[in-house]
């Protein structure tokens, strides 16, 4: 039987509650809403991003992809 890794990743990022909650499942890890805070540029979201490494990985490379064709 094989045991994976497990991670646990903070991430903070413009990326709605609602999208990053869809961008998790697609890339099957689990993300967890910490916080939000309203800065100058608009609101930011606190995420903390749970399961194997790949999968986390993958994860937080589509969030930038993302966020780079938002801004």
């Amino acid at each position: 039987m094989r045991k994976f890794v497990k991670v646990n990743e903070t991430v903070i990022t413009p990326l709605e509650p609602r999208r990053a909650d869809i961008l998790g499942d697609e890339c099957l890890v689990d993300v967890r809403f910490v916080e939000s805070r309203s800065e100058i540029s608009g609101w930011l979201y606190e995420y903390e991003v749970v399961g194997e490494v790949g999968k986390v990985e993958r994860f937080l490379n589509r969030l930038r992809d993302i966020e780079q064709k938002r801004g």
